[in-house]
């Protein structure tokens, strides 16, 4: 999903490495009270406390790179919420939005 872009300021983005599974994901403050969570790995409960510290609902969750190898943990998210991003392409087995090259969110 090379062309999503999202206007936020860089030094907010939070990382957060799951080491094990040798899997980064991040929390994107979007600065209006909204945040979205790129690649969530399966359990939701360290972005939604991370959320909650920074006063933040998260909006969307986005996939970057589906595989069979990582179990995302956007429709966990969903259930709290967010609404799932998702190449076009991907063909999800939920509903999501599909994004094309370019779109901004």
């Amino acid at each position: 999903m090379s062309g999503l872009a999202v206007r936020v300021d860089s030094s907010e983005i939070v990382p957060l490495v799951d080491e094990g599974l040798g899997n980064s994901s991040y929390l994107v403050p979007l600065g209006d009270g909204r945040a979205l969570v790129v690649d969530p790995r399966r359990d939701p409960t360290p972005y939604l406390e991370l959320a909650e510290r920074l006063n933040l609902r998260i909006a969307f969750a986005v996939e970057t790179h589906l595989h069979a190898d990582f179990v995302s943990g956007s429709r966990e998210l969903a259930a709290f919420g967010a609404a799932i991003l998702a190449p076009a392409a991907s063909h999800l087995a939920t509903s999501y939005r599909g994004l094309e090259d370019g779109e901004v969110v």
